[in-house]
């Protein structure tokens, strides 16, 4: 599935641990220039399905973190509301549609593996899983 990704891509993915994650992320999908990676926590008990999940992000052309939430992870307190001025977003906000879509990709890609039947109820989701495992 990863060298699948990174076929259609057109550029590397790199999967390792992320020892610099912050505390609460079991892993993070990140778009580099010039390639992808895939980091998971060290402390991750269930690495497959972290991993599963962050892959469906990418297969399901997810856009990722918004900003405005890096940036308050990095930045001291007192700029927390600059920021979120600076950075305001008038659309929709669909990162918890899109969570739930990485894990029903991540469910669906761990059972296809093990060689389980069930499917998903999003045909998004199974469209895009048929496609990249055949």
């Amino acid at each position: 599935m990863a060298n699948a990704l990174a076929r259609d891509r057109g550029r590397p993915l790199l999967i390792q641990e992320g020892p610099d994650l912050p505390s609460r992320v079991f892993g993070q999908w990140v778009r580099n220039p010039d390639y992808d990676e895939i980091k998971y926590a060290l402390w991750v008990h269930a690495r497959e399905r972290t991993i599963a999940h962050e892959l469906g992000h990418m297969a399901l052309g997810h856009v990722g973190r918004p900003a405005i939430e890096l940036a308050t992870d990095y930045l001291p307190p007192e700029s927390h509301d600059l920021a979120k001025l600076m950075l305001q977003r008038d659309c929709t906000d669909t990162r918890s549609t899109e969570e739930a879509d990485a894990e029903a990709f991540a469910s669906l890609l761990l059972r296809r593996l093990k060689g389980s039947s069930r499917t998903s109820h999003n045909p998004a989701v199974r469209s895009r899983l048929d496609e990249a495992l055949g």
